[in-house]
């Protein structure tokens, strides 16, 4: 069943936008007393379309469902080359992500200007927004900017890793498992050329804990794919 991220509510009837409109009609070609659930305020509810002109979908109950991790997950991600940024958000948003900050480290080969910052923060969202609908979230994940590697002193968080090739400590697993439930999890992943060592230096500084994520050496995409995915799978382990 098609689910759909709203912000607005009037009388009982959830307020979609133009776009949603258009994919629920024109793409999915759906019509009157047709279902599909609706996200609102990180609350599920199936509804029914009850007019298509305008459109009109009305609650018909609300659904006891949570498919969220029960820690609040970011991932900073240095920007890597071509479209394996898509792709990273795409899976990092199905994974239970609750926020991805994406981060310009000395070893990016992508840099991107800074008036740009706006229309690729919009476009990744949106990138993150289906995959969140796909994959039956209950809230949405943000994108909220691009930083320089140095911002990541102003972001606080109960516990923060940063993946590097040269740790040679495997203990990560261990470290999951001592995380209560409720208390935060940051993860700093790496473009293509990693870390220098100065910025896993400063990143030790700031409270980042070098972790390793195996005896090979992984491609940045899968990293992050990679620690996420394990991370989601600890979180969920005793649900």
């Amino acid at each position: 069943m098609q689910r759909y991220f709203v912000d607005k509510k009037e009388n009982g009837s959830f307020i979609l936008s133009q776009e949603q409109a258009h994919h629920i009609l024109r793409v999915m070609r759906m019509n009157v007393k047709d279902e599909i659930t609706i996200c609102y305020n990180e609350e599920v509810y199936l509804c029914e379309i009850t007019s298509t002109s305008p459109l009109t979908v009305q609650e018909k109950e609300k659904l006891h469902e949570d498919h969220e991790l029960k820690n609040n997950v970011t991932l900073f991600y240095c920007l890597p080359k071509g479209d394996k940024l898509d792709l990273v958000i795409q899976k990092a948003s199905e994974l239970g992500v609750s926020e991805i900050v994406l981060v310009q480290s000395k070893w990016c080969v992508c840099k991107y200007k800074k008036e740009d910052y706006p229309k690729k923060v919009e476009r990744f969202n949106k990138i993150a927004l289906e995959a969140c609908e796909q994959s039956k979230r209950n809230k949405k994940v943000i994108i909220k900017d691009i930083i320089d590697f140095k911002e990541i002193k102003n972001y606080d968080f109960d516990h923060k890793f940063i993946a590097y090739e040269k740790e040679k400590d495997l203990s990560f697993f261990d470290k999951l498992t001592r995380i209560n439930k409720n208390e935060s999890i940051a993860v700093l992943v790496g473009s293509e050329g990693g870390f220098t060592q100065e910025e896993v230096s400063y990143a030790s500084e700031n409270g980042f804990y070098s972790i390793s994520l195996g005896k090979r050496i992984l491609r940045s995409e899968t990293a992050a794919i990679y620690v996420l995915s394990v991370i989601a799978f600890m979180n969920e382990r005793n649900d």
